[in-house]
């Protein structure tokens, strides 16, 4: 009976050895914090990858920026000391540029308008990607981005007596708020509380969701009730890791990536739309700005989209983009 005992327990821990070895494991790195929405949903996309490849193929996460910001992980990216990210639109453009054009300032009024141009410019980004040595997994986004802020803005005005913070590694929001003829406090993501507390800085922007999840709502008083941009990402992987991967193995990330994206995708838009009503529970007042302020912030948006052609994208792609939005926004009508 001892015997059989000990047996049953050995075929237990073999077993169970056998259930979490991984003979490949994909270093992964995210901003998102433990907890939140962003990881529960790349830990689905974990459990759906080891479930289809019978656990050989595992995620291991580094979350909550403990790997470093964007641009330090694209760094590990490239020595390999990393193998996979999920990339804000500041990490996606350090590799391709051009891919900030998705989140120029004032420019895209709803997501479908956003995904509509998305879908027509998404094989060309693959394929820049695809240059650079990285793989495209899935787009996703952070949701429309607001301004935060503890002073009452509602016109181009107001926004220039204030004291907005950038993210030191942003381009666009530095270009956009040079467009509104101020100059931003550069500070990495990690400085901004301390800097709100201080009153160094007095506006933020953040995707709503997210500035709950970084607590920075607790430091503001009002939100515009305009969308600023909408924040872009992307999961990414390096071709040299990808082509270590079995091909049967490579199918069924993709797979998975492209229905744990779409999932992705819907639920941040959601839970950004929740995360306004908390605001608004909350205390925070909403400024809804004039129609005339409105064409004002557009036509901010449009000399900041300007200010960047030739640094970040070509005039013919900014060209392009306008024409697909007129073009959509033609048939909507």
């Amino acid at each position: 009976m001892k015997r059989l005992i000990t047996l049953a327990v050995l075929l237990s821990l073999a077993i169970s050895m056998h259930a979490t070895a991984a003979e490949y494991e994909i270093k992964f790195a995210t901003l998102a914090p433990d907890g939140s929405l962003w990881m529960k949903e790349l830990q689905k996309f974990d459990s759906r990858v080891q479930q289809a490849t019978n656990g050989e193929v595992r995620f291991k996460f580094y979350f909550g920026g403990i790997a470093g910001d964007d641009m330090q992980v694209v760094e590990k990216l490239k020595s390999g000391q990393l193998h996979a990210a999920a990339l804000t639109g500041v990490g996606l453009g350090s590799i391709v540029p051009a891919l900030r054009i998705m989140e120029i300032p004032f420019t895209y009024k709803t997501y479908k308008e956003y995904d509509y141009v998305l879908s027509k410019l998404s094989k060309w980004f693959k394929g820049k990607f695809t240059e650079k040595g990285f793989h495209i997994l899935g787009w996703g986004d952070t949701g429309f981005v607001y301004l935060l802020s503890k002073k009452k803005l509602s016109s181009v005005d107001d926004i220039r007596n204030a004291k907005p913070w950038a993210w030191d590694v942003d381009e666009v929001a530095v270009a956009a708020f040079k467009a509104f003829d101020i100059n931003p406090t550069l500070l990495s993501l990690e400085s901004v509380t301390t800097n709100l507390d201080s009153g160094t800085i007095d506006t933020v922007y953040m995707a709503p969701a997210a500035a709950i999840a970084f607590s920075w709502h607790k430091q503001v008083k009002y939100v515009v009730d305009f969308p600023l941009t909408n924040g872009a990402g992307a999961v990414v992987v390096t071709d040299a890791f990808w082509q270590t991967l079995p091909e049967n193995h490579r199918e069924t990330i993709k797979l998975a990536a492209k229905e744990s994206m779409k999932s992705f995708r819907k639920k941040t838009r959601r839970e950004n739309t929740k995360a306004l009503k908390t605001l608004k529970d909350k205390g925070i007042e909403f400024i809804t700005p004039a129609a005339a302020d409105i064409e004002a912030f557009q036509t901010v948006g449009a000399k900041a989209a300007d200010t960047l052609t030739g640094k970040l994208y070509s005039a013919k792609l900014l060209a392009k983009v306008r024409s697909l939005l007129d073009k959509y926004r033609a048939k909507a009508k």
